[in-house]
């Protein structure tokens, strides 16, 4: 059952900071990343919404080769075959591959995505997207739910935590992950179970973040320090545990998320290409409310890019480190068989 829902309201309810222009990013490729990146044959997309950005990084002749798209606030990033969803401020965009488009001798040989869609969905300040069986999904951070676009309406309510108990437009939980299984919204992430306003601001947020199945209504999780982005893949649920500066695999039959991986960075953001999982990385300041002691304590010094982590063996097997332009990560994911290509919108914000 769904839910017609429209926002009109003015407070945005964000955690994080409204996007500033910022130079062109300056990347550093360390370990295996560049060789690994073009065997794959694909591309490597990644949202930074303080810059503003969506990038593409690919390597199509053993060459880093790196591309910037400038939108206000892109988070939410998917790839589905030949459609990509983006997630942007006020607005949630859907491009599609079209190939046989007339193109310029420079262009020749590129993919070429063209927006298709614009659906206006208001200061909800939308987290994660997907794909699914009925079009796009997508975590509504702000209404604590999972929700749909629509055209008619700023959006369709698909299904909220079992511990929320009234669609009203204020952040309680900072539910902020969305997996999808089979077509079907399966997990989410949150800060923590709870249902009064910034109430994920108030509890202990780094020992109170909630795996939610989705199809149980139920918690399987609990005890996790601001977790993002849950992910099916290779017939196992994985996330990150944000605040470790962790990469997760979910143990179902314990009820646990086990740390494969700590990584020198806030973790959010993931996506898989062959045997490797590619996860985002981010620079927290101290005074920002995502600050994690625990990772920074870990680390020392945080850094912002991609981790690439081999999931046979555990191991950081290299990655791509932001040296100047970009101090976060939202998303990562992975474009197979496009080494080049170029991006039409129609708006960006």
């Amino acid at each position: 059952m769904t839910t017609e829902i429209n926002d009109d309201s003015q407070d945005g309810g964000s955690a994080e900071r409204q996007p500033r222009v910022a130079a062109p990013i300056a990347t550093e490729p360390h370990g295996d990343f560049v060789p690994w990146l073009h065997a794959t044959g694909g591309t490597l997309a990644i949202t930074t919404y303080t810059s503003g950005k969506l990038v593409f990084v690919s390597a199509p002749h053993g060459q880093l080769a790196v591309r910037e798209f400038r939108f206000a606030r892109p988070m939410g990033l998917s790839v589905n075959g030949p459609r990509l969803a983006l997630a942007v401020r006020e607005r949630l965009l859907v491009f599609r591959r079209d190939d046989k488009r007339e193109t310029s001798a420079a262009e020749r040989g590129a993919s070429h995505f063209q927006q298709v869609a614009s659906y206006r969905t208001g200061k909800l300040n939308v987290h994660d997207v997907a794909f699914g069986r009925r079009g796009v999904y997508f975590a509504n951070t702000r209404y604590n739910c999972i929700a749909r676009p629509s055209d008619r309406v700023h959006f369709l309510r698909v299904w909220q935590p079992p511990f929320i108990a009234e669609m009203i437009a204020q952040d309680r939980c900072h539910l902020n992950g969305l997996g999808m299984r089979d077509g079907r919204a399966a997990m989410a992430t949150a800060f923590c179970a709870c249902d009064h306003r910034g109430g994920w601001r108030e509890e202990n947020r780094f020992a109170s973040g909630v795996l939610i199945d989705i199809a149980a209504n139920e918690v399987v999780a609990d005890g996790l320090c601001m977790p993002h982005s849950p992910r099916r893949f290779a017939g196992a649920w994985w996330l990150c545990n944000s605040g470790e500066g962790a990469l997760c695999r979910f143990d179902a039959s314990r009820g646990m998320c086990d740390p494969i991986a700590f990584l020198p960075g806030f973790t959010r953001g993931l996506a898989f290409a062959g045997r490797r999982a590619i996860v985002g990385l981010s620079k927290i300041r101290p005074e920002h409310i995502l600050d994690a002691p625990p990772v920074r304590d870990r680390h020392g010094e945080l850094q912002a890019g991609v981790a690439i982590v081999d999931l046979d063996t555990y191991r950081v097997t290299g990655g791509l480190h932001f040296a100047r332009g970009g101090n976060e990560v939202f998303e990562t994911a992975f474009l197979p068989g496009v080494n080049h290509l170029t991006l039409a919108a129609t708006e960006s914000a």
